[in-house]
């Protein structure tokens, strides 16, 4: 029951942000949306940003489902396609949340799940060239806020265009450098 709760509160913050940003929206708000009380908000969150944070450790979960695993050995443009599909697919939402005091929740959650999409492309190649652990969580985590950090001033922009035109702008930019970043790491140990 508790679990369905917080999830009505957070489909109802959901609801709430397509409209207008974080910090023009209540507690009052979005209970009255759930049907629910105050006193249960608060029960669950400390106030609307721990919602916030809840809502998207729960939406990792269906970014996972809905953008498994990379199982090819592309040079990231699959990654890059995943996070341009859940930004358009949340358009208003996402450019709402940037543009409060959200933006750091938004950027840790793209983080964090750019950095699953990442690992999952890079472990088997960082072992195959012989990077370490340490080699790889590095360049997981340089390509992680490249790539968030390119998406938020596309988000700034309004989010123009569509996921193949970014793809490709990365395409040059990607092409062979995992690789050769990772055999490169490897030859300097």
């Amino acid at each position: 029951m508790a679990q369905m709760t917080k999830l009505a509160l957070a489909q109802s913050l959901k609801q709430l942000m397509a409209d207008r940003t974080l910090d023009k929206i209540t507690v009052k708000e979005i209970v009255a949306r759930c049907g629910v009380n105050r006193q249960t908000f608060y029960y669950h969150f400390r106030d609307i940003y721990d919602l916030l944070d809840w809502m998207f450790i729960n939406e990792g979960q269906e970014f996972s489902r809905k953008y498994p695993d990379i199982t090819v050995s592309d040079d990231g443009q699959t990654a890059v396609s995943n996070l341009c599909s859940y930004l358009l697919d949340n358009r208003d939402m996402v450019i709402n949340i940037y543009h409060s005091l959200g933006r750091e929740l938004l950027d840790r959650y793209l983080c964090r799940e750019l950095a699953k999409l990442l690992h999952s492309t890079l472990h088997d190649r960082a072992r195959d060239f012989g990077a370490g652990s340490d080699d790889l969580e590095f360049l997981i985590g340089f390509y992680k806020h490249a790539f968030v950090g390119t998406m938020l001033d596309w988000v700034q922009e309004g989010l123009p265009g569509n996921c193949d035109e970014i793809v490709h702008k990365f395409i040059p930019l990607l092409k062979g450098t995992f690789d050769a970043t990772l055999k490169r790491m490897a030859q300097s140990r």
